[in-house]
């Protein structure tokens, strides 16, 4: 009986650790196949964003600093 019940959760074990491997491997094949598709959207728009940030800090120093 002790020997079917260590069977038992052997297979258990297994089984487990089998679905948490399979799992990983998908999830970086699912993780390398998504990097291909971006297309880092708004990638133009940060150096715009950076020069009306400068400006802003520029107009700001001027004002301050008499």
């Amino acid at each position: 009986m002790i020997e079917e019940g260590f069977v038992l959760m052997g297979a258990g074990m297994g089984v487990v650790g089998s679905f948490l491997t399979i799992m990983v491997v998908v999830m970086y094949g699912a993780s390398a196949v998504l990097q291909r598709f971006d297309k880092k959207p708004g990638s133009g728009k940060k150096s715009k964003d950076l020069a009306e940030i400068a400006v802003a800090v520029a107009a700001v120093k001027s004002r301050t600093n008499g």
